[in-house]
């Protein structure tokens, strides 16, 4: 294999530099994959076994994508070549060695929920009230204390006792965090974050362990090492030799949230004097005018190594088009319009467009929007704004509302705020229920009249009133005195709601006020369907009817569609046509960023270089003149990032509709040469 050939300079001098410390740099579009899929074919044909060498990235699919090349590039099966997540990497490890902690070989790994069904069983057999804690934000204090954990510090069976975050938490968390940690010991089990904690734990206290796996991986690459934790960097370094290869960009460093350190370079600087460094700023994805503009925003970044990313091709590209719309409806609109128009001029497909926004919250409209339009799409990194809990127990109260027979909403609600129905009480009920085959709401409806001992429970009589409540709100929504959006709102406000929201997350008020927003979101989108002129039917049964068509999707199902995606969740992909709406100041960069410091302006500079760098060939950037905020209309400023694009790279809006046509203008052009063909092959 002549790998000058298919590599350039930056790239071979990557590949072939494999003894000894190594950092490269490794700009959006680069090649990074292939330099790393290319280096591990180098290694196996410099003759180092396979066996010997460990690749590690963050994602299933990386992994994946990583070991299918590297095994189509040497043709070999390459059964022994470790190429692995972190984390299952971590249960690699724990397969051998557990047993050192007393655990079996066959542990189980808990998942988030089975996590917080240990935690909720540790407080009960505790005998802690479930109304006095919060549960999520237990687990939350368990996983800092675990991520927490460093080589230094993870001696001795009590290793998690000295930590700063453990001794400053309260006596009921510290005592449901070893009852927790007990409880996985009884079950055998493990959870997400014990796989890279138990390790370093394994390596503390058993030195021996770090020195096999040292003496087996001569060679070790490091995939996205902005995105590393302190953690998952002395994980590695644990065990690491001197032939360790960290490939990563500081530029696209956007998880400081979840714990990554993009100082984790700085520091391999420190512990590898004599490294050797190599910059990958050749980026084959991005027209010039996309790179330019991108490498001018990032800039202005203070805390990063200095690249300019440069196209080898002279695809100069078209500029970048900028516009401000009304507020949100307007700006969904344009985008939804623009991307039916763009599809048939270009001859792309759906899935060439991309629609990245900084927060969940903007997606709302623009899935709607998308939607109305017919426009396949599909969402990631959140929940659909239909699939979040509030938003389901609003639409489940109108649900029960609309047929008080359906029980799969009636159970998601009866407790939604919490009543007098208890668990048990409500478990006999809907044994009578099943025992006489009707819906719970006709079982109660048989018990008011019968002389049953049920009718004496609490839990009965709650639920009858909760049905009758249902009832009245039904009668005035099919009475039409009262539009849908109306009785909503006043549902929300009748059953305390914001008061459950507030119980349900006792430690964080803003959790709760989210979650609010969301609800005054789902009132407001129905306001907007009501006042639409063509919509003829505005009624409870139709309403629903659409929403059932909104919250249809299958998640596998991801070609022809466009996707509507966080930023955050965007990195690493890449689309023909990029939007990047809601281009203000409080969005882009966030607000909260403004007020934790210039560290966090960075992260937000660095996230609207991720967001620009996804384009191939168009690049869409808009804003809102108008926004609601709650109940509030505000006037945003633009972002301060719109100022930093270079101001001959970018074309407004109108200037860019006098080279545009319209849909209706291509599709006669099409079928009119359409027309014209078939005439003359029938001629």
């Amino acid at each position: 294999m002549d790998f000058s050939k298919e590599l350039d300079p930056e790239q071979y001098a990557a590949v072939t530099r494999t003894e000894g410390p190594v950092l490269i740099i490794a700009g959006a579009g680069s090649g990074k994959t292939r330099v790393i899929t290319y280096r591990i074919a180098k290694l196996l044909l410099d003759g180092v076994p396979e066996k010997s060498i460990l690749a590690l990235t963050f994602t299933n699919k990386a992994a994946k994508e990583m070991s299918d090349r590297a095994r189509e590039l040497v043709r070999k099966p390459l059964k022994e070549l470790m190429v692995s997540t972190f984390h299952a990497f971590g249960a690699w490890i724990l397969r051998h060695e557990i047993h050192r902690l007393g655990w079996k070989e066959n542990f189980t790994i808990y998942d988030e929920q089975d996590r917080m069904a240990s935690v909720k069983e540790c407080a009960r057999e505790t005998g802690l009230a479930m109304d006095s804690i919060d549960v999520q934000d237990i687990v939350r204090f368990i996983s800092q204390c675990k991520t927490a954990l460093l080589p230094g510090r993870a001696a001795g069976e009590n290793c998690y006792e000295s930590l700063e975050v453990f001794r400053q938490a309260g006596e009921v968390y510290q005592r449901l965090f070893r009852e927790y940690r007990k409880a996985l010991y009884i079950y055998n089990a493990v959870d997400f974050d014990d796989l890279i904690a138990m390790p370093i734990e394994l390596f503390s206290r058993f030195p021996d362990i770090a020195d096999r796996l040292r003496a087996r991986f001569s060679h070790i690459m490091i995939d996205e090492f902005q995105d590393t934790s302190l953690q998952q960097y002395e994980f590695i370094m644990a065990f690491a030799g001197d032939n360790i290869c960290a490939v990563g960009d500081d530029d696209q460093s956007i998880y400081s949230w979840r714990g990554a350190n993009f100082g984790n370079i700085e520091k391999f600087e420190r512990d590898h004097p004599g490294y050797f460094e190599i910059k990958l700023e050749r980026n084959y994805r991005s027209t010039s005018t996309i790179l330019k503009a991108a490498n001018s925003v990032i800039a202005h970044n203070v805390k990063r190594k200095k690249k300019n990313l440069w196209s080898p091709s002279d695809l100069q590209g078209v500029p970048i088009v900028y516009s401000e719309e009304k507020d949100e409806a307007e700006e969904a609109e344009r985008i939804v319009e623009k991307i039916r128009v763009l599809r048939i001029s270009e001859g792309l497909s759906w899935q060439d467009f991309g629609i990245l926004v900084r927060t969940n919250s903007q997606a709302r409209i623009i899935e709607e929007t998308l939607m109305e339009a017919g426009v396949p799409y599909r969402t990631a990194g959140g929940p659909s704004f239909y699939q979040r809990k509030e938003v389901k127990d609003m639409i489940a109260y109108l649900r029960a509302a609309a047929n008080p027979d359906d029980d799969v909403s009636v159970m998601r609600i009866i407790n939604v705020p919490r009543r007098g129905i208890g668990k048990v009480g409500l478990e006999k009920l809907i044994s009578y229920a099943r025992g006489r085959n009707q819906s719970l709401h006709d079982a109660l409806e048989a018990l008011e009249g019968a002389n049953h001992p049920l009718c004496q429970q609490h839990a009965t009589r709650d639920a009858i009133e909760f049905f009758a409540y249902l009832a009245n709100a039904r009668s005035a929504m099919l009475s039409r005195k009262i539009p849908v959006s109306a009785q909503l709102r006043e549902m929300v406000k009748e059953i305390g709601y914001w008061r459950y929201l507030l119980e349900e997350h006792k430690s964080d008020d803003k959790v709760a006020g989210w979650k609010y927003r969301n609800i005054e979101l789902l009132i407001a989108s129905i306001e907007r369907w009501e006042r639409d002129p063509d919509i003829f039917d505005t009624s409870l049964f139709a309403y629903l009817a659409r929403i059932s068509l909104i919250t249809r999707d299958d998640p596998e199902d991801t070609e022809g569609k466009v996707s509507l995606l966080t930023i955050h969740s965007a990195k690493g992909l890449e689309y023909e046509i990029v939007f990047l709406p809601g281009c203000e100041d409080g969005i882009m960069p966030h607000a909260r960023s403004v007020e934790e410091g210039d560290g966090d302006i960075e992260e937000e500079r660095r996230l609207f270089y991720v967001a620009l760098t996804r384009a191939r060939k168009r690049l869409y950037l808009s804003r809102c003149l108008e926004r609601k905020h709650y109940s509030q209309v505000l006037t945003p400023a633009p972002s301060p990032f719109l100022e930093e694009l270079p101001k001959e790279l970018v074309k407004s809006e109108d200037e860019a509709e006098k080279d545009s046509r319209s849909e209706e203008e291509i599709q006669k052009e099409l079928f009119a040469r359409f027309k014209a063909k078939f005439a003359s092959r029938a001629g």
